[in-house]
This record gives structure tokens, C-alpha cells and sequence, in this order.
């Protein structure tokens, strides 16, 4: 890790990299749909599969040319004498991470895919293509309701919605902190082995700011990907109003970072932290101002990536060679067989390196605590 005269720094997701990583999504998408339903062999563009799976790698490459040049994620200077700022009455909304469920909408349709692969060399298993498909016709639904119940982003208790509901009905409840380091915590086999947590400090304690079901396979930690670029900043840290219903007392609780100069996170926080603030002193009144999300910060790394990339090409390459190669069916499985193993593996190690691995920006928690700031007296650490 480096010092902190030197930091690493995530890169900035810049339109470059927004509009080829997009557009690169969206082709691999058509491609799977090619190899699910072939077009006729006189198709306008003669063999779709080939030319969108080529289209897909281009794109993939000046995506990656893009992330790897991209500057790094930087904030505009603080400014100095602002005086009292208010609690926005108007909160943004929590940025989607639409593109990282992709691999878990690939792995979906996968089951179904790699079947029909096979179905266009079908040779002896012909008789069972048709049980076959409906086999992983049933196993692609059952993933893909799964995938649709990841994009709600979070649990019903997570908190934007109501907090945004109480901060334009004029009142919520705040506490004015100062932003410290954004911390990795990486030990241990518990349920929050590998956390992220923004650390921010009040008058009398320090606060970690989670994301809530920071433990999902569809990483809604990434609301915090950019927060380091904010350490030093003053503003408010907001919960909805008290007597708000927030489910289980075990649950995170919905918060919203909201610093001096107009930047937006949105996470979660130990529910005592939470009902800390409900007392009558920190009911705060809100008031127009303008505010916008924390800058976005790139999903490229290195160490991820290089390996996601290298996965998917085998994958793809070999889907269009099992299906519009010209060797023999037993080849044809085989090769389906092997895009069957690489796509698997290669979503899996993906989605296990991003989470599990701290990427830049991140400390890990002996460094964050000697970074970390504190407010007036020796304030007690918060151990969510």
C-alpha cells in the first residue's frame, strides 16, 4: 500500500471508457443471442456470431486502452469560509452498478447458451437435445430470477428511499463529521470479512459508512469506490427521521454523506450509531441546495480484469468455434464443454477478485487508523 504522501488513487470512469465498456456489454449480449437463435447462413451479414463476437472483442480492447490511460480520480478543491452549510432537501439518487451485474446476467443464460452450442452438432444426442434444453432452460430462469431480485440494490431497510422521503418533507436527523480514510478490511472468515468502510468522524465518536448487504454477489460496496478522493471534508452524515421503521435491529442503517461542498454517498451504518443521532439536538430542518453524487470512479483494475478478459475470450472463442466450426460433433461438445468450465470459473474468479481484493484507494485498517482524523477529545472508534 502506498504512503500517504503518495497515495493510490482510483482511475476515473471517463465517457471513453462509459461508452465502449457499454457498447461492448451490449454486443456480447447479441452475440449470445446469435448463438441461442442462428441467423440463416445468407444473412446480410453473413455469419452474425463471427462478426458480432469480433465487434465484442474490438470494443473490448478500446475499453481497456481507455480504463488503462484514464487520469486519476481527483475532487475539486475544498472551498474555504462557506460558513453554515445546510442538510439538502434534495438528496440524488444511489448510483446503479448496472455494469457489474452483466457477469451475473451471462451467467444466466449461460446454461442455455452452452446447451444450444452443442444442439447445432447434436449428432447421436439428438433424440435428448430437446430434454437437454428444457433442462437448462429451467436452470437459466431460476439464475436469472435471482439476478432480477439483485437489481433492487439492497435490502428493503437500506434506507435511500426514506431518507430521501423525510429530507424533502423538511426534517432529518444529522451529525457533522469530518470524512477520514477509506478503509479495507480484509481478516477473518466472517460475514463481513471483506469490508469497505468509509470512516467518518462526529464530536464524540467515529462512524464507520458501509454499503448496505455489502456481503452480495452484486456489490453494492461500489457506491463507495470513489470516497477517498473526499477525505478531509466536513458535512453532514443523515438518517431518515426517528420512528422510521427499519425491520430487524440487527440490520444496517440507511445513511446518506452529504459534504460541505455539494458531494452525495450513499451507505449504511451500525443501527446504535443511527438511533445515537435520534436525540432531540440532532433533528435537523433542510433546505434547497444544490448537491450531486461523489465523482465516479472507474471499475477497471488490473489485477481483475487481466483475468476476466483472458476468461471471456477462451469462452467466446470457443462458443463460436463449437458452433460454427466445421470439426466433428465430438469436437463441437468438447469445445462447449471447455467454454462451459472458463465461463464459470472466469465470473466466479471475477466477481471473488473485485470483492475480495481492496483495489486502490483503499487502506487496510492499521494504516486507516493511523490516518484517521479525530474530533475534539479522543473519540471512541465504532467497531461495525
Amino acid at each position: 500500500m502506498a504512503h500517504r504522501d503518495n497515495p493510490v488513487r482510483p482511475r476515473r470512469a471517463t465517457w471513453w471508457c462509459r461508452v465502449t465498456g457499454t457498447a461492448a456489454l451490449v454486443t456480447g449480449a447479441v452475440t449470445a443471442l446469435t448463438l441461442l437463435f442462428p441467423t440463416p447462413d445468407n444473412a446480410p451479414l453473413g455469419d452474425s456470431s463471427v462478426v458480432y463476437a469480433a465487434l465484442t472483442a474490438l470494443l473490448t480492447v478500446l475499453w481497456w486502452a481507455g480504463a488503462a490511460l484514464a487520469p486519476p480520480l481527483t475532487a475539486p478543491p475544498q472551498p474555504h469560509g462557506t460558513g453554515f452549510v445546510p442538510v439538502p432537501a434534495q438528496l440524488p439518487r444511489r448510483r446503479l452498478t448496472r455494469a457489474t451485474l452483466m457477469p451475473s446476467l451471462f451467467m444466466a443464460v449461460f446454461p442455455l447458451v452452452v446447451v444450444r452450442t452443442i444442439g447445432a452438432h447434436a449428432g447421436p444426442l439428438d433424440p435428448v437435445m430437446p430434454l437437454l434444453i428444457a433442462v437448462a432452460a429451467l436452470l437459466s430462469l431460476l439464475l436469472l430470477r435471482g439476478w432480477l431480485s439483485g437489481l433492487t440494490g439492497g435490502s428493503a431497510h437500506s434506507g435511500p428511499a426514506e431518507l430521501r422521503r423525510d429530507a424533502a418533507a423538511g426534517e432529518v436527523a444529522a451529525r457533522r463529521v469530518r470524512v477520514g480514510p477509506a478503509v479495507w478490511v480484509g481478516e477473518g472468515d466472517g460475514r463481513w470479512s471483506a469490508s469497505r468502510r468509509l470512516m467518518v468522524v462526529a464530536e464524540d465518536r467515529q462512524i464507520a459508512l458501509r454499503t448496505p448487504d455489502e456481503e452480495s454477489p452484486q456489490f453494492p460496496w461500489l457506491d463507495l469506490e470513489s470516497a477517498a478522493v473526499l477525505e478531509g471534508r466536513e458535512g453532514w452524515l443523515c438518517w431518515a427521521a426517528a420512528g422510521g421503521s427499519w425491520g430487524d435491529p440487527v440490520e444496517q442503517m440507511g445513511a446518506a454523506l452529504v459534504t460541505d461542498d455539494g458531494y452525495v454517498v450513499w451507505g449504511s451504518t451500525d443501527r446504535h450509531a443511527a438511533e445515537a443521532a435520534y436525540a432531540p439536538e440532532h433533528a435537523f430542518p433542510t433546505a434547497p441546495r444544490r448537491v450531486r453524487r461523489a465523482p465516479r470512479a472507474s471499475l477497471y483494475r488490473p489485477d481483475v480484469h487481466g483475468y476476466a478478459l483472458a476468461m471471456a475470450a477462451v469462452t467466446l472463442i470457443a462458443l463460436v468455434l463449437a458452433e460454427r466450426g466445421p470439426g466433428p460433433d465430438a469436437l463441437s461438445w468438447c469445445l462447449a464443454l471447455v467454454a462451459a468450465f472458463t465461463g464459470v470459473r472466469g465470473v466466479y474468479g471475477y466477481t471473488r477478485r473485485l470483492a475480495y481484493q481492496p483495489g486502490p484507494g483503499w487502506a487496510p485498517p492499521e494504516s486507516g487508523g493511523r490516518r484517521g482524523r479525530r474530533g475534539p477529545g479522543r473519540a471512541p472508534a465504532d467497531r461495525s
